[in-house]
């Protein structure tokens, strides 16, 4: 298979599981507005038609090119389609998750689908790498490192603050603020160009804005909880990844600590103020979710400066 053939296939698979990923929050945002309906609700078909298009996609490249990158993907791809029977077989079991629980994130059936669409766009960045088209590398990148963040971020939903569980408390910020500033940081590193950190931002919130002004459906029990205005969740996240576009700082920990500090600092310290008079939270609530979220962007940046593979970030040659 000719170069450019492998580059607009992998193309291909980029957008199939980047469209699963959409499906996935329309899925999420259905479950909680309208409710438990039937297996063939729109969400559902979405994303494995999606899902489809690259698993057929991922083993036509593995079939014609014979390569162990493209083995590999297919091996990955091939576990995501899974899930659903495995979800089907954890239902009888178990029954359905009450989407008041965290096991409607946690349920291993939800972890292997995530953890397999995740690890499928991982195994794409070599792919995408070797094109040779500087823009579609940025385009289709963005969207890979965009869904990766988005996946991630719902499996910590459990543990976020000012959400239907918080199991950790404000300390919770301190996963997210990891997350995020682990996830800028490599776009940073990782993206071509300019603005590598803001393009996958902009690429993350078309994804999140779909659970933007979520409303619960009648007999849909979830734990009461107040949302921050959308305006300020899209501006503290924004901002934390221009920020790291444009300082570029070193050692990267203390770049990921400011960025840590930034974002919850202007996301924590306004949202209270908006919320209904019973969800809101106190200053040292504040304070607390702003040391954690240094602490993240400290082990962030760590993380990313030590284990970050060089050869991941440098153009792989054709075979």
């Amino acid at each position: 298979m000719e170069t450019h053939q492998q580059n607009l296939l992998a193309r291909l698979i980029v957008s199939a599981l980047f469209t699963a990923v959409m499906a996935g929050a329309w899925d999420a945002w259905w479950h909680a507005a309208i409710g438990r309906e039937t297996f063939w609700e729109p969400p559902h078909l979405l994303l494995y038609s999606a899902v489809t298009v690259a698993i057929s996609a991922g083993i036509y490249g593995w079939y014609k090119t014979k390569e162990k990158i493209w083995r590999r993907l297919a091996i990955i791809l091939a576990l995501v389609p899974l899930s659903a029977p495995f979800d089907d077989l954890w239902h009888r079991i178990f029954g359905v998750e009450n989407i008041s629980s965290p096991l409607i994130v946690w349920s291993p059936p939800h972890l292997v689908l995530i953890g397999a669409i995740a690890a499928s766009f991982i195994g794409l960045l070599p792919l995408i790498r070797r094109d040779r088209d500087i823009t579609a590398q940025r385009f289709f990148g963005g969207l890979s490192l965009a869904a990766i963040l988005n996946l991630l971020l719902f499996v910590a939903a459990p543990v976020q603050p000012m959400g239907p569980y918080e199991l950790i408390g404000f300390w919770g910020a301190g996963i997210v603020a990891f997350l995020l500033a682990g996830a800028f940081l490599v776009a940073s590193r990782w993206m071509p160009g300019v603005a590598g950190a803001t393009l996958v931002a902009a690429f993350f919130l078309v994804i999140s804005a779909i659970g933007f002004g979520e409303e619960i459906a009648p007999g849909v029990i979830i734990q009461p909880h107040d949302h921050p205005p959308a305006w300020l969740t899209i501006f503290s996240i924004l901002i934390v990844a221009t920020f790291i576009d444009v300082a570029k700082l070193k050692p990267m920990w203390l770049s990921g600590a400011l960025a840590g500090v930034l974002w919850s600092g202007i996301f924590y310290s306004f949202s209270s103020m908006f919320f209904k008079l019973e969800f809101q939270y106190t200053a040292g609530d504040t304070g607390v979710a702003v040391f954690a979220s240094l602490i993240g962007g400290v082990v962030a940046g760590f993380f990313v400066s030590k284990f970050y593979k060089k050869e991941f970030a440098v153009k792989e040659k054709p075979r």
